[in-house]
């Protein structure tokens, strides 16, 4: 049976002439030590196991006790210790202080994932998680690890609901949080019998009205703008997004169009959590490469002649559909995930399967469908799916047969 206890090495100070505190792990006849934070100035500070002659003594063994409890409770919930030895149990006991350093609490681990984030230049999901964790700490303060259970999640659920939160808001920073739960039980800074979401229901919100009318992006196409710089650049990079299945803003302005006949990239919001059709590859359309010619820079990348960060920029196209909306009366509300929103559905409208759909739009496969487990969509499919896209906005009457029969069929389903 392995046991743990506080100590010091009265005979080996530090170079500095300091007494390091230890906690001493006694298994099979065998000892080894795991240094804490805490140092004295002096061995006669250290008696029967406590700080003494010290004025922040108390303190200091309140804090030794807690360091103690955390590798106690840990060598709990190891299973069969005793068959390890002292050196092992201290390789299994440190290992998660090695991971996640100076993690005290809940929102020290939402923190650091946030720091990593940014490091991997994920700075628009970044800027969400740091938006979600304002919002919990208003709503629950600072929250040590042994807390974050079921009854902290139903609060902060229930606190978004009082404060006027949407579905669609909650949905977001609830979704959030559960990432950076799982995360913390999967290395184990939590440990829970019950899942702390297994109470809070995801609300799912309805889905938001943006995307536009047939009518209204031929519009787009056909009317020239051109006697106004930003309502050209509105027009360009709407129909651009469109052009390439629906693609994201911090995604476009990461794509290299050096080729001429398709492009290659992978979705920045899921490419760690994806694993099927990680890679997006799409055949250029005629209407793409006339405005990829446009702004493409010596790189391969879109230049836009703007100082803004790719945050503003984004902001300021929109700022510019919304007076492209104006000067050509579209009365549907008009973003730049409009572009998004209406290429799938378009797609929808005409027939082209859900899966394809998914793979223009960089979304995962549902694998939890027997059939998407074995068949794979091929960028040809994605080729083909744009392509019918446009010919739709070009001709939608040769459409409309097919649309409405389509419908009716559907109808006679429910």
């Amino acid at each position: 049976m392995a046991t743990l206890s506080l100590t010091i090495r009265p005979s080996r100070p530090t170079t500095s002439g300091k007494f390091p505190i230890f906690i001493r792990i006694c298994a099979k006849t065998e000892k080894s030590l795991i240094k804490t934070d805490y140092e004295l100035d002096d061995a006669s500070q250290w008696y029967n196991g406590k700080v003494v002659a010290r004025s922040d003594a108390s303190m200091m063994n309140k804090r030794l006790l807690y360091e103690l409890k955390k590798y106690k409770d840990r060598l709990q919930y190891l299973d069969n210790h005793e068959y390890y030895s002292a050196k092992q149990l201290k390789a299994v006991l440190t290992q998660r202080d090695k991971a996640i350093p100076d993690v005290r609490t809940f929102n020290d681990f939402f923190r650091r994932r946030i720091a990593e984030m940014k490091e991997e230049k994920r700075d628009s999901y970044a800027k969400m998680m740091e938006d979600t964790l304002k919002v919990f700490e208003r709503a629950e303060g600072d929250v040590p690890m042994v807390l974050m259970n079921h009854i902290t999640i139903e609060h902060f659920d229930r606190w978004m609901k009082l404060h006027g939160h949407t579905d669609g808001g909650r949905q977001i920073r609830l979704c959030h949080i559960k990432a950076r739960v799982n995360e913390a039980i999967k290395i184990g800074l939590i440990r829970c019998d019950k899942h702390p979401f297994a109470y809070t229901a995801i609300p799912t919100p309805e889905p938001r009205e943006l995307d536009i009318s047939v009518n209204s992006i031929r519009k787009m196409i056909n009317t020239d703008v051109s006697h106004s710089k930003r309502l050209t650049l509105a027009k360009d990079m709407f129909l651009l997004s469109f052009y390439l299945g629906g693609v994201n803003f911090a995604d476009l302005i990461q794509i290299d169009f050096s080729s001429e006949e398709s492009i290659s990239y992978i979705r920045q919001k899921s490419s760690e959590h994806k694993k099927k059709n990680r890679r997006i590859t799409i055949r250029l359309t005629p209407g793409a490469l006339a405005i990829i010619a446009k702004y493409k820079g010596e790189n391969g990348l879109l230049e836009f002649g703007y100082k803004y960060s790719n945050k503003n920029l984004q902001c300021y196209i929109n700022m510019c559909l919304k007076l492209l909306s104006k000067e050509l009366n579209i009365k549907e509300s008009l973003t730049f995930y409009s572009a998004r929103k209406t290429f799938a559905q378009f797609a929808a409208e005409i027939g082209i399967p859900y899966p394809i759909i998914e793979y223009c739009l960089g979304h995962s496969i549902k694998t939890s469908i027997t059939i998407n487990s074995y068949v794979r969509v091929k960028p040809y499919q994605a080729d083909a799916a744009i392509k019918r896209v446009v010919e739709y906005v070009n001709n939608p009457e040769v459409f409309r047969p097919y649309i409405e029969m389509r419908s009716q069929m559907q109808m006679m389903l429910m």
